[in-house]
């Protein structure tokens, strides 16, 4: 079985402030189910999502779609197979915009009852395939990334809360992403983070540490064109502390970077405390 250390090197994380996999993987299945139960609520599948292109349903198929990919990934993988032949020029970013629109494709209900049970049977099979997958083995996504079982979780930990989010402010319904939820995708989401280096912001220099509220503090960097996330220790010109609910919201959009600082989640410090206004500006959207 043939693995690529190197290349999960360029996504990698410090073990010390990873998450536990099973608490991970427990939580995802624990937010797909509250999911499914959300969507049997629904009745007006067709209502769009602030701020996305998609319908309820058709959100709500993407998340289908993504557990999916996952647990073919490893599944292949578990199996003896190489899960791609070689990294993608393109970059992550424009891959996941392909493999969303495929997602669409590849899952053509758009009832929400019956997407709920085939969600549920989703997370079921995932969760099953992934407490078996040796830890920090990296593996070939379908858009691009090269990261272990335990990221992937934490991504589709993210994916589930802030969709769940879109999808029950479509609908009226109250959706509330808990601390410790966050705690638990925010590592997988950041260590991804430097692959999605805008290719217009990479010549600045600049550091950034971390804090999240109850949790771990971590140091991005870019530097001589590339991103890097470390755990935090190293001297940096910014220091972001933030509540991680809220860190989650805007890393993805949903919540305005100044709502979250006059709200107090999130506030900046350090010799360069004006920097934090330019985090999100870095990174493009997945």
């Amino acid at each position: 079985m043939t693995t690529t250390p190197d290349l999960f090197s360029r996504t990698g994380l410090a073990t010390a402030v990873r998450p536990d996999h099973l608490s991970v993987l427990d939580a995802l299945q624990q937010t797909a189910v509250r999911n499914a139960r959300l969507w049997r609520r629904v009745s007006d599948y067709d209502v769009p999502v602030p701020g996305l292109k998609w319908t309820a349903a058709e959100t709500a198929a993407h998340l289908v779609g993504d557990l999916r990919d996952y647990t073919e990934v490893l599944t292949r993988y578990a199996r003896g197979y190489v899960t791609h032949p070689q990294l993608s020029v393109d970059s992550p970013s424009r891959m996941s915009a392909v493999v969303n629109a495929r997602h669409l494709l590849d899952v053509p209900e758009r009832n929400l009852h019956r997407l709920s049970v085939q969600l549920e049977n989703a997370v079921a099979a995932y969760v099953s395939v992934a407490a078996t997958v040796e830890a920090g083995v990296p593996m070939l996504t379908p858009n691009g990334l090269v990261i272990d079982a335990a990221t992937m979780t934490g991504l589709l930990l993210a994916e589930q809360l802030i969709h769940g989010l879109d999808i029950a402010r479509a609908c009226e319904r109250d959706w509330t992403i808990e601390r410790h939820e966050a705690l638990l995708a925010v590592p997988a989401v950041l260590a991804v983070a430097p692959e999605y280096l805008r290719p217009d912001q990479a010549q600045q220099q600049i550091s950034f540490e971390i804090r999240l509220r109850g949790g771990a503090a971590y140091r991005f960097a870019v530097l001589n064109g590339s991103a890097t996330l470390d755990a935090a220790g190293a001297p940096v010109d910014c220091v972001i502390t933030a509540d991680p609910a809220a860190f989650l919201m805007v890393g993805f959009g949903r919540l305005p970077q100044r709502a979250a600082a006059l709200r107090g989640k999130m506030w900046a410090s350090g010799r360069r405390p004006w920097c934090a206004i330019t985090f999100g500006s870095l990174l493009s959207h997945p």
